[in-house]
């Protein structure tokens, strides 16, 4: 019988488990553990904190329960566990700074993860498929602490083509719950494809076939029964989005009666898809109005919600005033709403920097850091990348493999290149131009493929690892 075991993360306060290891004289661990004092420690800091932390601004039972009762039957989940929980922390700790070299324990920690799991797939029994799907999972969060895209990546990869090879063979007999780490990785899948804009996710393929008037893998939702739900519906509309933006890439700039009738059927089939997301999701909001924490995940699925919707309206056709617009009010509002959930009210503006600033944060998901900078890069309106990159600029945060302070400062190079360019046009032309989006404006050098190959034309890699 698996024991059932979740977390209560108001049993410790942030401060307390941040003191030296030898202050700690009781864990709020749910079972008893083998091992090291540090061990202990480390499962007591993931979890008052680091689960919470890696959850994001949604609770995740892949966090709450699944690590735990794995890592309470399973050596090779404890072990990863253990050194996920020493990484996150470091890169959690106050005073931490971005290019701190990792402690040798650390890192020799992680090593004997690896090799525990290297050993437990050579030895393969009835549980081996569940262990390394979540191993793949935390070392992928491990990876992207330490800020090692590239090996986060193939971690994540190597986790897909597992999940993908069990779901279809047929001799595969799943014992377990598969659902909770599906969930996951699609909606890593999903992140990845944001980061590599070359890269479409593998998992989810919603899409209309001939004759079909809805998508036979995709449900039209009009309540949710939990916020896990809304956004795991959420995931699969995004998927859907950029499949069929990269298989009809050939037909970005052709006009609206140049498009093939079963593209223009596609995309109305995806806004009605987004109409019924968005209805579902504000039953949802009505349900509970004054828990805090419920709200935030909330307004964590309306920011990429709303980015993800203007992406499907500017395109096929290509209408330029859905980010070129200024003022741009659809943009004002997902930024209203990240300032809502990032800026809580009964702190002010500078007081909430401080404390942002104070203790870096890591979360596996995917929260608003992508959707800032994307408005930062896409919208013309200077109002709107102001407010962005300022947002990006005060958060010491970083989500999945999205760091802030990366991204304004990638936003920040753009924009001293525009300036410099207008500057120049202006001096020979003897007028100022219009402000464009800083999309338009990237290094010649940059043929697409994500952010690591831009900062590689920026020549700001040497900045941010």
């Amino acid at each position: 019988m698996a024991l059932k075991v979740s977390i209560d993360h108001r049993s410790t306060s942030p401060t307390s488990l941040l003191a030296p290891l030898p202050s700690i004289t009781s864990y709020s661990i749910p079972f008893r553990v083998p091992g090291s004092q540090r061990d202990r420690h480390m499962l007591h800091y993931f979890c008052v904190q680091g689960s919470n932390d890696i959850s994001g601004f949604l609770n995740c039972d892949f966090w709450s329960q699944t690590v735990l009762q794995e890592s309470h039957q399973d050596p090779t989940v404890r072990q990863a566990l253990v050194a996920m929980s020493s990484i996150h922390l470091h890169y959690s700790t106050p005073g931490t700074s971005e290019n701190s070299v990792v402690s040798t324990e650390i890192l020799a920690q992680y090593g004997k993860a690896l090799r525990s799991m290297k050993m437990r797939l050579s030895k393969p029994s009835q549980d081996t498929v569940k262990v390394a799907l979540i191993c793949c999972i935390m070392f992928y969060c491990c990876e992207g602490a330490l800020g090692s895209r590239d090996a986060a990546l193939q971690h994540l990869r190597n986790g897909l083509n597992l999940l993908i090879a069990t779901k279809n063979d047929p001799r595969e007999k799943i014992l377990w719950d598969i659902q909770t780490i599906s969930s996951v990785f699609e909606r890593l899948d999903m992140q990845a494809s944001f980061f590599e804009d070359d890269r479409t996710p593998v998992l989810t393929l919603p899409e209309l076939r001939p004759g079909e008037t809805k998508p036979g893998t995709f449900t039209f939702e009009d309540k949710f029964a939990r916020i896990q739900d809304a956004q795991q519906s959420l995931v699969r509309l995004q998927a859907w989005l950029y499949h069929f933006v990269d298989k009809n890439a050939d037909f970005h700039d052709e006009a609206m009666d140049s498009l093939p009738l079963s593209i223009v059927q596609e995309k109305a089939v995806i806004m009605e898809a987004y109409d019924s997301w968005i209805t579902a999701a504000k039953h949802l909001e009505a349900e509970v109005p004054n828990d805090t924490e419920y709200l935030e995940g909330i307004k964590t699925l309306l920011v990429q919600y709303h980015i993800c919707r203007m992406i499907m309206e500017s395109k096929f056709p290509n209408d330029p005033q859905v980010f070129g617009a200024s003022p741009n009010p659809s943009a004002h509002k997902v930024l209203d709403l990240a300032q809502a959930l990032l800026h809580p009210k009964v702190l002010s503006e500078e007081s909430f920097k401080v404390r942002e600033r104070s203790r870096p944060k890591y979360s596996l998901e995917t929260g608003v850091v992508a959707p800032l900078f994307a408005l930062a890069l896409k919208c013309s309106d200077e109002s709107v990348a102001i407010r962005a990159t300022q947002m990006l600029g005060s958060l010491q945060r970083r989500e999945g493999l999205y760091d802030s302070q990366t991204m304004a400062r990638i936003i920040a190079a753009l924009k001293d290149t525009r300036d410099q360019e207008m500057c120049i046009k202006q001096q020979f032309n003897g007028e100022s131009k219009e402000v464009t989006a800083l999309e338009y404006h990237l290094p010649s050098s940059y043929l697409g493929g994500g952010i690591d190959k831009l900062l590689s034309s920026m020549d700001l890699v040497r900045l941010v690892n």
